[in-house]
């Protein structure tokens, strides 16, 4: 049963059983994650959410990051999910169909917070509740997004609740009732990408899993099955019957954490967009292109990376910005760049911004494919009849083409001075990177918790 051998992994699994690689694949996504944690504590849903957490009170368990403060295990990991993906520039799976680390990473560190877990232990709870996901995500497929579904919202809780049955040492009959709850609690609408919901969705799926590892602990109960079956949540979901005998030969035995592995963002846009971002951005470097050369700009890609989440074509929002195709152009175009400071309420109703998104326009040539691993370009037609193309086969990002550990670094301190002093920053940095040899993290938590 896939329930039942889900749960015997995550619980029956040695640290030795998984590869050196993995702890430091591990690492770099809570370097990653931390970063655009710290970023997302001063948007204003980070600022909203932290605030209701206050109100609703908890015991001192675990810290909100930059929130100064500690509330109780489930509500500080609901936050910092949501904080965490506030500036949708965090990791993304395209074997867990997900932006895993923005529910592993802050249910995880809120349970070893409060436990007092080394940090390898932390790592490898991330990895078993990272392939927990991603073998999910393996057997259903695509077709979450063609129904509407977010798979981030429902495949992280499950993940989470795989990470912290693991954390809570949970036997194999408690985890499988955590998945259980786990999968009853999921869900999440795509309808809402672009507002605030989105980013709660990850902070929702985080305190599912915590909350369902609890549960199962107590000795609530679920269906033993609830992942396969008729009525379970693989099928439903993805409206398929799924190969759920594939798990024989992926789970436990190869590792989606490092093939096809973690892809960090180098943008803080959806990442479907990332290889179109790469590509006008050397063209606008190279031909040093300005607003008034364009007549038009045509965007060639597979039509799943729209559907996926760069579907919002007229944007009125810095937060809908991130998923517009036609505004990440637009304003790569005018500034040269695409950082945090490009995705603001001003910026996207610039006259001349709302001027050049009428220029974009998008093709799905046969030659570029239909799935998501597809290559993507860009051509520019000028006013003078220059037609300038660059085309993207793996994006800044990918496996293929990597952030390095100094880029991932730039990028922690570009999002953590936000919320951090330098200093402050680089220690916790330096915390993150040697997260291995950690006895327990409590002082990677004050440092981000209380932004010092």
């Amino acid at each position: 049963m896939t329930t039942e051998r889900i749960a015997r992994f995550i619980v029956e699994t040695k640290d030795d059983q998984i590869p050196n690689e993995a702890f430091k694949a591990a690492k770099r996504s809570f370097v990653d994650c931390l970063g655009v944690a710290l970023g997302g504590s001063k948007q204003p849903e980070g600022a909203m959410i932290t605030e209701l957490v206050k109100e609703l009170g908890g015991n001192d368990e675990a810290g909100v990051i930059g929130g100064g403060f500690k509330t109780s295990v489930p509500q500080a990991a609901l936050a910092n999910g949501v904080i965490a993906h506030a500036l949708d520039y965090d990791d993304i799976s395209t074997k867990f169909l997900a932006h895993p680390s923005v529910s592993l990473v802050p249910a995880i560190l809120a349970l070893a917070e409060k436990r007092r877990i080394s940090g390898k232990e932390a790592l490898s709870s991330y990895i078993i509740g990272f392939e927990a996901g991603a073998n999910l995500g393996h057997i259903m497929g695509m077709t979450f997004f063609g129904r509407g579904w977010h798979a981030t919202s429902i495949l992280n809780s499950i993940g989470a609740g795989a990470a912290a049955s693991r954390i809570l040492r949970l036997n194999v009959q408690e985890t499988r009732i955590a998945l259980g709850i786990a999968a009853s609690l999921a869900g999440g609408l795509k309808i809402n990408f672009g507002t605030m919901t989105k980013p709660l969705h990850t902070g929702n799926a985080a305190r599912n899993g915590i909350l369902a590892a609890m549960l199962a602990h107590k000795g609530f109960t679920a269906h033993e099955s609830a992942l396969e079956g008729p009525n379970g949540l693989c099928q439903l979901y993805s409206g398929i019957e799924c190969d759920l005998e594939q798990l024989k030969e992926t789970l436990g035995k190869t590792w989606f954490i490092l093939s096809p592995g973690i892809k960090y963002k180098p943008y803080p846009c959806c990442a479907s967009i990332a290889g179109c971002a790469d590509a006008i951005l050397e063209l606008k470097k190279k031909y040093a292109i300005l607003p008034e050369d364009v007549s038009e700009i045509e965007c060639r890609v597979s039509p799943l990376m729209i559907e996926t989440g760069a579907s919002i074509h007229s944007p009125r929002t810095g937060q809908e910005g991130r998923f517009s195709l036609e505004y990440d152009m637009a304003i790569a175009i005018i500034d040269g760049e695409l950082s945090l400071k490009q995705y603001t309420d001003e910026k996207v109703n610039a006259p001349e911004v709302r001027d050049l998104i009428r220029k974009v326009k998008t093709t799905f040539p046969k030659d570029i494919g239909i799935g998501m691993e597809e290559p993507q370009e860009v051509v520019i037609r000028c006013k003078d009849g220059r037609h300038l193309s660059h085309r993207v086969e793996k994006h800044k990002g990918t496996a293929e083409n990597p952030l390095t550990d100094d880029e991932l670094s730039s990028k922690f301190r570009d999002c953590a001075s936000l919320a951090l002093s330098a200093e402050g920053a680089e220690e916790a940095l330096r915390l993150v990177w040697h997260l291995d040899e950690l006895k327990e993290i409590s002082r990677l938590m004050e440092l981000v918790t209380f932004a010092r």
